[in-house]
């Protein structure tokens, strides 16, 4: 197995591509073993909150914490397109809800993030029903997952939920899967992370 690399991010609403745009995105790579992950790419993109408009702003500061001062410090986006390209074009990737972060946003442009990978099916599709849920719910149920199954907080995110905290704490979630090999095997799924759930067994070597 290859490493994967978890990608993440927020955005300005829960509507998806072309109403809603990504402000922030972090790639988390996952050793192929589910021994540890390191972040490999996190950025914010640089919007005048001006133009989004108070629904947006609002939106964002209650589900992200991203304040008008984090979009002013972003850089520019063809920048962050350019980068998260590199970052993950040619790799194994997914996300909690590959149906929210590609499904929705990644795939359009200027994103275009799924002509040059290997997409692998949710994260989320490896867990008990009470952690899946729609696809703008991801932030929520990933911290849910994150506290279900790496008690302890092993990544140390704290309370944050920028975009780099949902990376991180999807990852953790993933490196237990793998470890528990798991992470491709979905007709064992149910099974396995049912126990895993229950038990919290195994969950804090991250």
């Amino acid at each position: 197995m290859d490493d994967v690399y978890v990608v993440e991010v927020a955005v300005t609403g829960p509507r998806g591509a072309p109403k809603d745009r990504v402000a922030e995105v972090a790639v988390c790579r996952v050793l192929s073993d589910g021994s540890d992950f390191e972040t490999v790419y996190n950025d914010a993109v640089a919007l005048d909150p001006l133009d989004l408009g108070k629904g947006p702003l609002d939106y964002m500061e209650a589900n992200y914490s991203i304040t008008p001062e984090d979009l002013y410090a972003g850089s520019p986006e063809g920048r962050v397109v350019s980068d998260l390209q590199e970052a993950i074009f040619g790799k194994e990737c997914t996300s909690y809800n590959v149906g929210n972060v590609f499904g929705k946003h990644l795939s359009f442009e200027p994103w275009d993030a799924t002509r040059n990978l290997t997409l692998l099916p949710s994260l989320s599709v490896r867990l008990p029903g009470d952690l899946r849920g729609p696809p703008e719910q991801e932030h929520i149920l990933i911290r849910r997952a994150y506290d279900s199954i790496c008690p302890g907080d092993p990544a140390g995110v704290g309370e944050g939920n920028h975009a780099i905290d949902l990376a991180q704490m999807a990852a953790s979630v993933a490196s237990v899967l793998r470890r528990e090999g798991i992470f491709r095997q979905c007709f064992n799924t149910r099974y396995f992370v049912g126990c895993l759930y229950k038990s919290g067994s195994s969950t804090s070597k991250l």
